[in-house]
This record gives C-alpha cells, sequence and structure tokens, in this order.
C-alpha cells in the first residue's frame, strides 16, 4: 500500500525534483561529391539504367530512336503488302457461275374486240386543248385616270390634235362653226374647210379583222398587232406607249350580256355602264369614263380597253371614243351619214359630257 506523502496535507505544494541528466548528439555531415562522381551517380540512378531497349532511352538516343523508326517502318511496309498481296490472290480465284433463275409467267389474254351493235355510233374521243386567249382575264384600266393637257379645251388633247392635222391652239381648225372635238366625235376632219369624212381626210384607216370581220377606224400613224394567230386580241399601238385593245370573246346561247358581265368582269361595276350609239347606229355600253366599250352580236362580245403606260394621264380619250363610234360587227350595214349643219345638229343623247364640246 502506498500513502499520500505528508506535504500534501494541509495545502503544502510539494517540491518536485527532476534528475538532470546530460546527453551529446553527434551530426553526422555527408561528404561533398566530385563532378565525377555526381555524374556518375546520377546515370546510375535515371530512368532505363542498364536497360538497353528501355523507352526512355530509345527517345532520348538518336542513335536508338533511329533504329527503332526504321523497324516500324520497314514493319508496316511488310504488313501493307502481305494485305494487298492476299486480297489480289482471292479476286483472281474463278468463281462458280450461278444457276439462272427460270421464271415463269402466265401471259396476258388479249383484250376482248367487241362488234358495235347496229344501232351504237362510235363517236371519236377527242383531248381537250389547252386554254385559249379567249379564257384570259381582261386587264381593265384605272377608272382614276385624268387626262393630259388641251389647250384649247376643244376636248382634243393637244397630243390627239396632231393626230388629225388640227391646230392644238385654235378650237376650231377649219372655222366652220364646228369645234375639233364634236367633228372628230361625228367622224369628220376637223381641219377640212367643207364637210368631210374622217375616213376619207388621209388621217385614219378602216382596220377589217380578217377572222371576226369586225370593222373600226384607227390614226394612219398608229401600229396594229395581233397579240395571236387567232385574230381574238388586236392591239391599236401609239408612239406614246399607250394602246387600244380589241378582244373577241364567245357568249353562251341565249346568254344576256349581264350573266357574261358578271363572269367576265366581276371586278367591274354593272351600274357604271351606260348605253352607247356607234356612228353607224349599232347599239353597246360603256364604262362612264369611257375607257371601256363593249358591243355584242348574236355568238360574241367585242370588248374595247384603253391601256396607259406607268403614267396616271390618258392622251387619247377622244381617239378612244372615235374608234368605238366606228366600230362594226361582221352583218352590220351602216346607214348613209348625213353631214350636220349648225342649224339641224342636235348632240346625241349618248354623247360623254367629257367630250361635249
Amino acid at each position: 500500500m502506498q500513502t499520500i506523502p505528508a506535504d500534501f496535507y494541509g495545502g503544502i505544494n510539494p517540491v518536485v525534483k527532476f534528475k538532470k541528466v546530460e546527453k551529446e548528439v553527434v551530426l553526422q555531415t555527408k561528404p561533398k561529391l566530385s563532378a565525377p562522381e555526381k555524374k556518375m551517380l546520377d546515370k546510375s540512378t535515371a530512368a532505363g539504367s542498364g536497360v538497353l531497349l528501355h523507352p526512355a532511352n530509345i527517345l532520348t538516343n538518336k542513335k536508338y530512336a533511329i533504329i527503332f523508326g526504321s523497324s516500324l517502318f520497314v514493319a508496316i511496309v511488310a504488313g501493307v503488302s502481305v494485305y494487298y498481296y492476299i486480297q489480289l490472290r482471292q479476286q483472281a480465284k474463278p468463281s462458280a457461275p450461278a444457276a439462272p433463275q427460270i421464271s415463269v409467267s402466265t401471259p396476258t389474254p388479249p383484250p376482248e374486240i367487241t362488234e358495235p351493235s347496229p344501232t351504237e355510233v362510235v363517236v371519236p374521243t377527242t383531248t381537250e386543248s389547252a386554254p385559249s386567249l379567249a379564257e384570259a382575264p381582261i386587264d381593265f384600266p384605272s377608272a382614276l385616270l385624268g387626262d393630259s393637257p388641251d389647250l384649247d379645251k376643244d376636248n382634243l388633247t393637244d397630243t390627239a390634235e396632231e393626230l388629225f392635222g388640227a391646230d392644238p391652239s385654235k378650237p376650231d381648225t377649219d372655222e366652220d362653226s364646228y369645234n375639233d372635238g364634236h367633228e372628230v366625235f361625228y367622224l369628220y376632219n376637223p381641219a377640212g374647210k367643207e364637210p368631210q369624212k374622217l375616213i376619207d381626210s388621209g388621217y385614219v384607216n378602216d382596220y377589217i379583222n380578217s377572222v371576226f370581220g369586225y370593222k373600226v377606224y384607227y390614226p394612219l400613224n398608229w401600229a396594229i398587232g395581233n397579240v395571236d394567230e387567232s385574230g381574238r386580241d388586236v392591239l391599236f399601238s401609239t408612239i406614246t406607249g399607250e394602246n387600244i385593245e380589241l378582244r373577241v370573246f364567245d357568249r353562251l346561247p341565249n346568254q344576256t350580256f349581264a350573266d357574261w358581265f358578271a363572269q367576265r368582269a366581276p371586278n367591274e361595276q354593272y351600274q357604271n355602264l351606260v348605253d352607247f350609239q356607234t356612228r353607224f347606229t349599232e347599239l353597246g355600253k360603256n364604262r362612264a369614263d369611257n375607257l371601256v366599250y363593249y358591243f355584242m352580236d348574236d355568238t360574241r362580245v367585242y370588248v374595247m380597253i384603253y391601256h396607259t403606260t406607268d403614267s396616271n394621264v390618258v392622251n387619247y380619250r377622244s381617239v378612244m371614243v372615235m374608234m368605238a363610234r366606228s366600230f362594226r360587227s361582221v352583218g352590220f350595214t351602216p346607214p348613209e351619214i348625213i353631214p350636220p349643219t349648225p342649224e339641224t345638229s342636235v348632240y346625241p343623247a349618248e354623247m360623254p359630257s367629257s367630250i361635249n364640246p
């Protein structure tokens, strides 16, 4: 048994005494290596030391690298040569011909030929042709086109007066009490001293359509062009690029003009049309601005349309009226035209206000 020393009793701190032990440490130091010794140490401890074909020796030694690369190249060339040699030998071997396959098909019996009965009529079939020009839509002019200048206010524009030998500065060129626009409207020469028909003035020609037979006056120096060989579409062109088109459309039997108009001119307003009469008393209809005219016989509808250029100005509205007033369809016999006099002449009810003197 051990007992607590008496020093701890009564709160007395004991005095601890350590035994002093002395120890001597001797530090050993490495001897310094000379340069040859250090080189030999590095060589002996380097990677691949003592192994001739170690990758480190091959990659770092130029001689070994050349030998190794040459050997690898020879091996690859040899492998490729062997591969192609084997392929050529296989292709050179003759292959056994395949057995021919014989297919047996049942022949199709020819169609039966039946004789028509005595009452049966065989009608040859015909193929439908492509849509003709008669089915092409109508290109209508704008209803908001204005007229070019008319210096003397005779209802012939200055450009139109040149077509009839009239003076653009005088409303009555021949001084016969009728202004120039009035005489052209009634198909008379505005520059003649005596009553002279416009067709005899040398300023207009009478065009006759060789296919449909209609007739119409046109200015002498205007060009005529057939849009197609059928004669359905003819252009009377001016030197300014404007033209008047005359097209022929077929009309169904018993088809009224109102029904034809609803079918062929769906974007036009029928209420804008007014009754019209030519100088030869042939009846028709025209749009209120005198840029579109319609004539109709038993089988056809004739449409006269004015086309401008990119401009919004009309140079030859009075010429359009003159041409429409001279229109005659096939089979129409015009009456004799009696020259008007200042005392007896009256303006017809159908005369448009835009060309009234």
